[in-house]
């Protein structure tokens, strides 16, 4: 009987290695499509956050010197190993910080909302309680239909006709103005005596130094979608002239003289400040070119600055259209109570820092 019962005993054994080796295979096969299945399908938030990381150059060096050499990763101290690429994933995906407790208190504490702001560079006089700030224009002025007269540019500059255009100079709050040119009024629809005269400034110094610019003076939107709005403008001036490499958003803060008002040599100006989005993956370069306009006007301007400001999206817009050029900032000229004379003087100094860097780097 026992021999009568092997052969049983041994096709029910090969009956059931085939089972599962069919399973093995099978499994086997719908986890490689899984897999590539889900290689094809783009995750957002992993995106968005490897859009917003900004990987140092050290942390660049060990993950990818380090994973080919071991002995490299062994060579380098404790406590001068910089974090690696998955704890900076975390960080832009979570927006915790481990080494900065604001990340983690910042929205949790009353008044510690400030401090999600970040002072880049200090000029003389900022902090973290005197930041540059940004006010709502008052609900009577009519900041959505202005005339058609007063919403063109002026396009008379002849001087600036022959020249590549290189800087794009607009405003997203171009109804912003300044209390002793507009009868006591800091918002207007009249580009004459608004943070449109700025740019005006501003572009005249670019072209006596040979550098083109378009500056934009449009208007039509409101408050809540401004950024939007300047953007879809910025877009079309990029598109229709390619070559323009520098985006300049000309403001002025809403801080009061105190704050916005210095002399030079007995000379009264408007302090400069430039305001940075984090939340954009080109803001390292953008930083980079604000404190190389903040050292050119040092030369001759010495603490004209104010500071520059980073911004996340917990204090701001966030981006600022800065991720449409490698040379974007937004810059506030003077606050709501400095004067034409200070506002021009300041702008000009904007304006002659600005062309040293674009012919530097040309």
């Amino acid at each position: 009987m026992k021999k009568l019962n092997q052969p049983n005993m041994m096709h029910q054994s090969i009956a059931t290695n085939y089972v599962y080796h069919y399973f093995f295979v099978l499994i086997l096969i719908y986890s490689l499509a899984v897999i590539v299945g889900l290689s094809q399908i783009k995750i957002s938030f992993i995106e968005d956050a490897m859009q917003k990381a900004d990987w140092p150059a050290q942390v660049l060096l060990t993950e990818t010197f380090g994973s080919e050499n071991i002995v490299y990763n062994h060579a380098i101290k404790e406590q001068d190993r910089p974090k690696t690429v998955y704890h900076l994933l975390f960080e832009a995906m979570t927006e915790l910080h481990f080494d900065d407790n604001r990340s983690l208190f910042g929205s949790e504490l009353p008044g510690f909302t400030i401090y999600n702001t970040r002072i880049f560079v200090a000029g003389k006089g900022l902090n973290y309680t005197n930041l540059p700030k940004d006010n709502p224009p008052p609900p009577e002025i009519n900041i959505k239909t202005p005339s058609s007269k007063e919403s063109e540019p002026d396009n008379t500059n002849k001087s600036n006709e022959k020249l590549k255009k290189t800087v794009l100079i607009y405003h997203t709050h171009p109804w912003e103005s300044y209390n002793p040119i507009n009868n006591g009024q800091v918002t207007t629809t009249n580009p004459d005596k608004s943070v449109a005269l700025d740019g005006n400034e501003i572009e005249k110094i670019l072209n006596q130094n040979g550098i083109g610019s378009v500056h934009l003076i449009k208007q039509g939107w409101g408050y809540n979608v401004a950024y939007q709005s300047s953007r879809a403008m910025v877009q079309k001036a990029l598109k229709k002239t390619p070559s323009l490499n520098y985006l300049i958003d000309i403001h002025r803060d809403s801080s009061g003289r105190n704050l916005t008002t210095m002399k030079i040599k007995d000379t009264s100006y408007a302090r400069i400040s430039i305001i940075i989005g984090e939340a954009n993956p080109n803001y390292s370069a953008n930083l980079y070119l604000a404190k190389k306009i903040k050292n050119e006007l040092d030369k001759n301007y010495p603490d004209l600055v104010r500071g520059i400001v980073g911004k996340t999206k917990l204090t701001g817009n966030g981006v600022y259209n800065q991720d449409l050029s490698k040379n974007a900032i937004l810059v506030e000229i003077g606050g709501v109570d400095n004067n034409l004379q200070e506002i021009t003087r300041s702008s000009k100094a904007f304006g002659e820092a600005l062309a040293q860097i674009i012919k530097k780097n040309q």
